[in-house]
């Protein structure tokens, strides 16, 4: 487990955000049942499949440590519980003078979470490359988005990857999930610096992505555009992860 925070800079205010990866199984993640709200437990028991409870446990403790990063002065996670909105976002409910929101994303035995101030949205998501799933991206990715692709040498699977899961993250800045088109969130442009993939966007002028492909697995964090990001130990921390050892299979 990596965790970690933030610097959030804009012109005339900075803030602070945490994070939190992990790559556990379940059977790992029974010393950390007890960061559980008592409301969470009850939801957990209702769970049949263990594909399901690593999901929820991934997302739920993640989300708790970039929480208590974020706070600082909090220690307790049990005392916090996050609910689902009415579009599966996730809702931190018990947090005492703080307008905290999370994001959460997990695949396969990595879960991801950033911590935020309601004041500086942002929006992560994480996702194996799989050809399996190619035929899927390749429904939400235009044209335009392909040349993108090409333009920086990326192949199909790492390149329609990239694209889903910035795309994913945006959706989560917005709380929609699923629900609109994604082609709204269209690509305007993308370019490699260093190691990182920089994106923005057509019509959500507003904000940009920042992108990192370690292996076989792709992670975006999308922001405001005009905010200037240090996400160094975030994309240290998930190196780490992933490379902490062979993913598990689904289970």
């Amino acid at each position: 487990m990596y965790k970690g925070r933030v610097l959030l800079r804009r012109e005339y205010n900075n803030f602070n955000a945490g994070f939190c990866i992990i790559n556990k199984n379940l059977q790992e993640f029974i010393i950390d049942t007890n960061l559980l709200h008592p409301e969470e437990i009850e939801y957990y028991k209702t769970l049949r499949f263990e594909r399901r409870k690593l999901s929820y446990l991934l997302g739920r403790v993640s989300a708790k440590k970039a929480i208590l990063e974020f706070l600082i002065n909090e220690k307790n996670g049990q005392h916090i519980s996050i609910d689902f909105g009415v579009f599966k976002f996730p809702v931190v409910k018990y947090v005492k003078n703080q307008n905290v929101q999370v994001c959460i994303s997990h695949c396969e035995n990595v879960g991801v979470s950033l911590a935020f101030p309601e004041k500086h949205p942002l929006g992560i998501d994480i996702e194996k490359i799989s050809e399996d799933k190619i035929k899927t991206m390749k429904s939400i990715i235009s044209k335009e988005e392909q040349e993108l692709i090409s333009k920086i040498s990326l192949s199909i699977s790492v390149g329609y990857t990239l694209i889903w899961t910035i795309k994913e993250a945006l959706s989560k800045i917005l709380k929609t999930g699923l629900t609109v088109d994604f082609k709204l969130f269209e690509i305007k442009s993308l370019e490699k610096i260093d190691t990182k993939y920089i994106t923005t966007f057509k019509y959500f002028t507003q904000y940009k992505s920042t992108s990192s492909h370690v292996n076989n697995f792709v992670c975006s964090v999308v922001s405001p555009k005009e905010t200037k990001c240090n996400f160094d130990h975030l994309w240290k921390a998930l190196e780490n992860t992933i490379n902490k050892g062979h993913i598990q299979q689904k289970i």
